[in-house]
């Protein structure tokens, strides 16, 4: 059987303060602890007033007040709220059986709000689980107590002296006891002491004063109260305690004895340094240990029960010596307290209640055990917490695992709001979302929320080089009970991916055009599309004329020839090629993906003017009957050949300051005008060119600004009519070469020319 636990629970068959009533079942909770009787009431009992009540000679007692603290009883709220009454062994009605067993009858008084009240007698029986050492001192909340053993001759305690024959005359009795207390003589500066002084008093004028000074079995006891007369404030190693330096003279047979009774206690109250609460005293107090002294140690207990090492440890429990001093330091909200929360102007905040006790022991010259309990139950009040966010995703898996909390029982979690939308516990799974709640050992708790990385409240975002950031966030929205106050706190998660595929460009030759394409890649992102250089939007596809098709895996932007996106590169008598350069500018990173389509295109007859002053020119001559040999052809000046040919077809390439070119000036333009015309060597053996061949003229020329640069312009022969996409008049007029060339199909900067082109 654990003895720690054992406590006998009786109903007594007595009468009444008024009316008796079965006790309910749970309605009470027994302990013997230490040494003291331990008894609570459930909250949920308690009527509109309560109270504890005992019987002694004088009648009728109700456990308050400073009467409860001169007769050893401690009643309290504990951190559940439940109506808590510690009673010490050596209290006042406590029968003692020979120092093995105490019983204590006590009623407990509960009244409704009529005033009508129900009295339950209870009889709290414990053992003494462990011997009294020779000199306990019990610091308690209300009191202290210092009780020591009672010695009969010899007595090796030198705490106590006998003194043959007594000084004084004394009764048998505790009627007969004197006690001599020992008081600073203040002197006129504030809080200096000229000395010490001594008042003694007899034990009935020390009851007067506060003081509870008797005889309880095998001991001698003294307790009061805090701030009792004849009590003093003191500094040891900089801690505050108060101080009741006492010797009791009381009479054995013949003999007298003195008993050293005096008792410290510190008033010093736990305080917080960052996340820990922090309760320090001295080690040892020097008006209670006559050196040489050895320490025996430092216990910690919670609720009554002491802590092993180990399970002190595991709650981060530490205690630590610095400078003559000891710290109690234990971490707030750790397990053993109460974590209460609240909610003030939105801000979430936690209060720490921990019902904390120490047990020191030392080995002094004057006694060989001292055990001193101190009672400090701490309460940190509405402290700012922060909830903490715990990001537990495993990235391999491709799902966000957020978790907010450690939150105490009384904070629920009424729903969450992600992507602007409130999600239910009910709604969650139905969304493709896992919500929970996560309970730990201490009994705290987390929520988790869960959601894929492809979920449509998860923000992506481009960061370049592949790589591709999640994001998740959430808004919870907590209810604090009872109070039902509400509290909304934001949490964001999010993780870096290079598993973006990006958008990958093609493109094809059409047979008046290019068409270009777009092939998304896996993640929707903001990329500025360029055609040609120039950004694509909705102006520049109706003013070049380009057609738009999307379908559900890419893009395509069909160019028209000779429009705005196309690239010059150069005409040769395979005919004419262009290219058309498609570009991807990602808006916020700044990276470029570029593609470039060339195609050549089959022309009959092309008249190209470039922007470093030559021209270019594809002359047809099959229209000539009979046929001429285009290797025959020149330009004005006769010395200007073809640089190459074919049956039918002649490329030229000059300067328009060479081979005989005409400059016109007219509305500050510059006309350069040239002819290809027929001009066969003839021989005498050869026949003589008919005069169709000999008429055979074409007409080429250019017009450039007169104080600007140079650009390309591109002209087509009437006789090869473009496509209506691709044809759009320009107001500009044409060169003076009528009924061959039309108005420049490209003229200015409508469309580019490679550095190479020719």
């Amino acid at each position: 059987m654990d003895h720690t636990k054992m406590l006998c629970f009786i109903w007594l068959c007595i009468v009444p303060i008024s009316d008796s009533k079965s006790i309910p079942i749970g309605m009470f909770r027994t302990e013997c602890q230490d040494r003291h009787f331990w008894l609570a009431v459930r909250s949920n009992v308690l009527g509109y007033t309560f109270r504890f009540d005992v019987e002694d000679d004088h009648g009728v007692r109700t456990i308050t007040g400073p009467w409860a603290a001169e007769c050893g009883y401690t009643v309290v709220r504990d951190l559940l709220g439940d109506l808590v009454l510690r009673a010490s062994y050596l209290a006042c009605n406590v029968e003692n059986q020979v120092d093995s067993e105490f019983q204590l009858l006590v009623w407990f008084v509960n009244a409704d709000v009529h005033n009508e009240e129900t009295s339950y007698p209870l009889l709290l029986t414990c053992p003494l689980q462990q011997p009294w050492s020779p000199r306990e001192i019990v610091c308690e909340e209300t009191y202290m107590e210092v009780s020591v053993l009672k010695p009969t001759p010899p007595d090796h305690q030198k705490g106590t002296e006998w003194m043959n024959p007594a000084p004084v005359s004394l009764e048998e009795g505790v009627s007969g006891w004197r006690v001599v207390f020992h008081v600073p003589v203040m002197s006129q500066e504030p809080g200096e002491a000229r000395g010490m002084r001594e008042e003694t008093v007899p034990v009935e004028v020390a009851h007067l004063l506060g003081y509870r000074i008797n005889s309880r079995g095998s001991r001698i006891l003294l307790r009061c109260p805090y701030g009792s007369r004849l009590s003093y404030p003191v500094q040891v190693n900089g801690i505050e305690m108060e101080l009741v330096s006492a010797t009791v003279f009381y009479k054995h047979q013949w003999t007298l004895l003195r008993v050293d009774t005096s008792v410290a206690c510190t008033t010093r109250k736990a305080s917080v340094e960052g996340t820990h609460i922090v309760w320090t005293f001295p080690h040892a107090v020097s008006p209670l240990v006559q050196p040489p002294a050895t320490d025996r140690g430092v216990r910690v207990g919670v609720g009554g029960q002491y802590l092993s090492s180990c399970m002190a440890q595991q709650r981060g429990y530490q205690v630590q010596e610095l400078s003559g001093r000891v710290q109690i330091q234990v971490p707030f909200g750790a397990e053993g307290g109460l974590v209460k929360s609240h909610v003030i102007d939105g801000e979430y905040l936690q209060s720490y209640f921990l019902d904390l006790f120490y047990l020191q022991e030392w080995e002094d010259a004057q006694w060989s055990l001292t055990q001193q309990r101190s009672f400090r139950p701490v309460s940190v009040l509405r402290q700012p917490h922060t909830p903490r966010v715990i990001n537990s995703t495993v990235v391999s898996e491709g799902v966000f695992s957020m978790a907010l909390g450690l939150f105490p029982p009384d904070v629920s979690l009424v729903n969450v709001t992600v992507a602007g939308e409130t999600v239910s516990w009910s709604k969650a799974d139905g969304l493709g979302l896992g919500l929970s709640q996560v309970p730990f050992p201490n009994g705290s708790h987390a929520f988790l929320l869960q959601a894929p990385f492809s979920h449509p409240a998860v923000s992506q975002q481009y960061l370049g080089d592949r790589r591709r950031r999640y994001t998740l966030s959430v808004v919870f929205n907590l209810l604090v009970s009872p109070e039902a106050e509400l509290y909304r706190h934001p949490a964001t998660v999010e993780t870096d991916l290079q598993d973006v595929v990006l958008p990958s460009l093609a493109g094809e030759c059409m047979a008046r055009g290019v068409k270009l394409l777009l092939h998304y890649g896996n993640m929707d992102t903001d990329w500025a599309v360029y055609v040609g250089g120039e950004r694509l939007d909705w102006d520049v596809v109706q003013v070049e004329g380009y057609n738009l098709v999307a379908q559900k895996d890419q893009f395509g932007v069909d160019v028209p020839l000779y429009s705005q996106g196309m690239t010059y590169e150069g005409l040769g008598m395979e005919g004419l090629l262009v290219s058309v350069q498609l570009s991807l500018s990602h808006l916020d990173t700044g990276e470029n993906i570029t593609y470039r389509q060339r195609c050549l295109f089959p022309v009959q007859e092309l008249l190209v003017c470039l922007p470093d002053g030559r021209i270019i020119v594809l002359v047809d001559t099959s229209a000539v009957s009979p046929p001429i040999d285009p290797e025959w052809t020149s330009l004005l000046n006769p010395s200007c050949r073809p640089l190459h040919t074919n049956l039918t077809r002649a490329l030229f390439s000059f300067s328009i300051d060479t081979c005989g070119t005409i400059k016109t000036l007219k509305d500050n333009e510059l006309s350069y005008a040239n002819e290809v015309r027929y001009t066969p060597a003839v021989l005498p053996h050869m026949t003589p060119p008919s005069i169709h061949q000999l008429s055979f003229r074409v007409p080429v020329g250019c017009v450039h600004p007169v104080d600007g640069q140079p650009t390309l312009s591109i002209y087509e022969s009437q006789s090869h009519t473009p496509s209506p996409a691709s044809f759009r008049p320009r107001k500009r007029r044409a060169l003076r070469t009528e009924g061959h060339w039309k108005r420049p199909l490209v003229r200015g900067q409508k469309m580019h020319i490679a550095e190479t082109g020719g």
